[in-house]
């Protein structure tokens, strides 16, 4: 059983950008519906991180780390937010 049914992969998409633009992240949808990229402004590039929008083994739509471990559920942005700033926030001496 799919989760979201009410919204679209789109929708999640942009909402995800948009919450991680409130927070201070740069947002970059690289496909529409599937994957996004997150970093800091003015950060390093190698912090940056594209994550995909696809569901799990049991048809739940999650967050995927570009590493292919699953984030969270979809519709828990917030989280993601939470989750995503601590990855591209963090600096290399």
């Amino acid at each position: 059983m799919a989760m979201n049914t009410a919204e679209s992969a789109d929708e999640l998409i942009s909402r995800l950008a948009a919450t991680c633009r409130r927070t201070g992240l740069v947002a970059d949808i690289v496909e529409p519906s599937t994957r996004i990229r997150i970093s800091t402004p003015n950060g390093n590039q190698h912090m940056a991180e594209t994550i995909t929008l696809k569901p799990d083994a049991d048809d739940v739509l999650m967050w995927w780390w570009s590493w292919n471990r699953p984030i969270c559920p979809a519709g828990e942005i917030d989280f993601a937010v939470r989750s995503l700033t601590r990855v591209v926030a963090e600096t290399r001496a």
